[in-house]
């Protein structure tokens, strides 16, 4: 790098739109780079859960510019001409982005043609343009600065009769943030409903004593401390230790004081080390499984059992079983459930049998419900496919609540409908 300061007015004006097509060709080949990166699933290889992680993590952007990279870069594996209004540099990469929701193989030509060379302010108009809205309803809403709640002042203060100073109009409710203020504290933000605000006064009422001053730290603490205490309950039991029920043949069960020991061991965290020793990031939407599978005889206890995000628990199936492997069972059930010769269980046999999938409301009372013989069988066919346990179980369940006919051939082809949406991402 040389000294700028050296350089002509004209010779620093004539270079920057050379530095600037530069930059618009190294991101067109970024994205590109990042559309194969994905269809490879390559992020697991180097601990990362998702493609946005692997942005964020390995790649150094922020979760915004993720966020955009990520969004136009599935936007061109869809309609890879996209990536070509990049790299010409007609459409930038904040408008692709913009326009990643809207556009269709329909209407792909017409719309980005019409994007093309237009400012972020212009392309919002043009989209409102195409994709109109409903008009606002007229409304009031309170200004900030004028708190009439006691969830501001605490449930003994009276809320001030009126503003003192003219408040600017109102900004888009924020989203969710936590923002970090000191080593020690954080900013929550959030927007809560009606129903939500009604239930923090309750709380600070029901809690006066306790919380005197009506703090809301203090009172979320408590919430959060409940709540992780009966989750924590549930997933993995409490006090004393039960009677361990006996397994049978197969069985899937993890006894809970495995469940639990595994996870305070793995730290409620993926546990998926790359190349390097880095280990995946993910918390959220693990689960346990088995490092010698299940479906190959791997026993249920503390030391063949690991937590795993989603990504990395079908990575592990892929190198278990193989691509190809995996591909044709998936390929030979979605062949059987279009079947037309594929039979069908009567569900009057069902109801008469008193069949718990046929129970009225069983799925609206969002409960924890004990699996049947049945369920434990399409779950752990889906599981040798490559699908993680929770997403099998969770697919079964969104089945069943969708109506589905009772019986092992309709509820199998209504959980690989949830569990495989028809999307055939195109080579960029």
């Amino acid at each position: 790098m040389f000294a700028l300061d050296s350089l002509d007015n004209q010779a620093l004006l004539a270079r920057l739109p050379s530095l600037r097509a530069l930059e618009r060709e190294a991101t067109a080949e970024l994205i590109a780079y990042l559309c194969e990166l994905d269809r490879r699933r390559l992020y697991t290889a180097v601990a990362c859960s998702s493609l946005s992680s692997y942005c964020i993590e390995r790649l150094g952007y922020s979760e915004n510019e993720a966020q955009v990279r990520v969004g136009v870069a599935r936007l061109c594996q869809r309609l890879p001409q996209a990536l070509d209004e990049l790299r010409s540099g007609r459409i930038h990469l904040t408008g692709l982005f913009l326009l990643s929701g809207r556009l269709t193989s329909e209407n792909a030509d017409a719309l980005l043609a019409e994007a093309r060379g237009k400012s972020r302010r212009d392309l919002e108009c043009l989209l409102a343009r195409w994709f109109a809205r409903s008009d606002v309803l007229p409304s009031v809403t309170p200004l900030p600065g004028c708190p009439a709640t006691m969830l501001e002042h605490g449930p003994s203060a009276e809320a001030p009769a009126a503003c003192t100073e003219p408040e600017p109009e109102p900004a888009p409710a924020p989203k969710p943030r936590v923002q970090p203020l000191s080593a020690s504290s954080y900013r929550v933000e959030f927007t809560a409903s009606a129903a939500l605000h009604d239930k923090l006064v309750k709380a600070q009422n029901l809690l006066g004593h306790a919380i005197p001053s009506g703090d809301l730290a203090a009172l979320f603490e408590r919430a959060i401390e409940a709540l992780l205490e009966a989750e924590t309950k549930r997933r993995f039991g409490a006090g004393k230790p039960r009677k361990r029920r006996a397994l049978e043949p197969g069985s899937r069960h993890i006894p809970v004081e495995v469940a639990r020991v595994v996870w305070e061991r793995d730290g409620g965290q993926c546990t998926y080390l790359d190349d390097e020793g880095r280990r995946c990031s993910e918390q959220r939407f693990v689960t346990l499984e088995h490092i010698e599978p299940h479906a190959l005889g791997g026993p249920a206890t503390v030391e063949n059992l690991s937590l795993l995000c989603s990504s990395h628990n079908a990575l592990r199936a892929r190198q278990v079983f193989g691509e190809d492997q995996i591909r044709k069972k998936i390929a030979e059930a979605t062949e059987k459930q279009q079947s037309p010769d594929t039979p069908r269980d009567d569900p009057w046999k069902s109801l008469a049998r008193g069949d718990p999938w046929t129970t009225l409301g069983s799925a609206r009372r969002g409960k924890s419900q004990k699996w049947d013989e049945s369920s434990e069988k399409i779950q752990a066919a889906l599981v040798r496919l490559g699908f993680r346990t929770a997403k099998a179980r969770r697919a079964v369940e969104q089945a069943r609540a969708r109506g589905v006919e009772p019986g092992l051939e309709p509820l199998l082809r209504a959980a690989l409908a949830e569990l495989t949406p028809t999307v055939s991402p195109a080579r960029c």
